[in-house]
């Protein structure tokens, strides 16, 4: 224990909001892999077996909060996305893996560094993984979009991360930044691809670090083309993403000059992927 900092401890999912109701300024941690300290009151779920559970099902996989990334990368290559162990295996080294939660990732506090998304959040956010709570009173609250997700309200507790098990013809997944280390230069991109017959039928494209971005008009141009795709065809669709994400953001958002540069790269390759 840390001078001056105060460790609960929560056996299951009640006693936990029992501890969130009750204990004034109380934060939710799991394997702090990326805190430099704790916080000033702290509870940590990692080893709440409740919130340890992976499920598969025929089209969806339900993870608990507290699944490690190293337990990701075990699963059944053929039972989970590619895009989503390629993430996992990206995330700093087999130590710090065993450590660091899904739920972790995903919930990690914002403070340090500013605003950094973590590595799973844009292939969660291309496969489109939805969120699931429970209130203090122990009642399940609202299901959440992971692309409206803005962070844990007062009085809540991840207990679910449900993620979409489709098969993708093409997965891609991208990272800037320093090799196994998060920073403000981080940034992670993800490209998702279907095809019928030699014909695109389905498209996924997120991009996530200082920024999030992903545009649904967008991914919809690049339907019912046919493979291999023309260089025309893919300029054309790089001016819209272009468009598509100069639109988005205010020209003085910090280092966007990068990010778009970053994010068009990304996509080039990822079209020259489609053969």
């Amino acid at each position: 224990m840390q001078s001056n900092k105060t460790i609960f401890l929560a056996k299951n999912v009640s006693e936990i909001l029992y501890q969130i109701k009750n204990v004034s300024g109380l934060e939710i941690v799991g394997g702090c892999a990326s805190m430099q300290e704790l916080p000033e009151k702290s509870l940590s779920v990692r080893d709440v077996a409740e919130l340890k559970t992976i499920n598969h099902h025929e089209r969806y996989i339900d993870f608990g909060p507290a699944v490690t990334l190293n337990q990701i990368l075990e699963l059944d290559k053929d039972r989970i996305p590619q895009i989503l162990t390629e993430a996992a295996k990206s995330v700093a080294n087999h130590f710090v893996r065993n450590m660091a939660t899904l739920g972790g990732n995903i919930c990690a506090s914002v403070k340090t560094p500013k605003e950094i998304k973590r590595s799973l959040y844009a292939p969660l956010l291309a496969l489109g993984a939805s969120l699931k709570f429970r209130n203090t009173e122990n009642q399940m609250s609202a299901t959440v979009p992971i692309a409206k997700f803005t962070g844990i309200q007062p009085k809540q507790l991840l207990v679910n991360i449900h993620v979409p098990a489709d098969d993708w013809d093409v997965s891609v997944y991208r990272r800037s930044g320093p090799s196994g280390k998060l920073t403000e230069e981080s940034s992670a991109f993800c490209f998702l691809a279907r095809t019928d017959r030699g014909v695109l039928s389905s498209v996924k494209i997120a991009f996530a670090g200082p920024i999030v971005f992903q545009d649904s008009e967008l991914e919809t141009k690049l339907m019912g083309e046919k493979l291999p795709l023309a260089q025309k065809t893919i300029q054309k669709f790089l001016e819209a993403a272009q468009a598509a994400f100069e639109k988005s953001f205010e020209p003085t958002t910090p280092n966007i000059a990068r990010l778009k540069e970053e994010f068009l790269n990304f996509t080039r390759y990822s079209l020259n992927q489609l053969i």
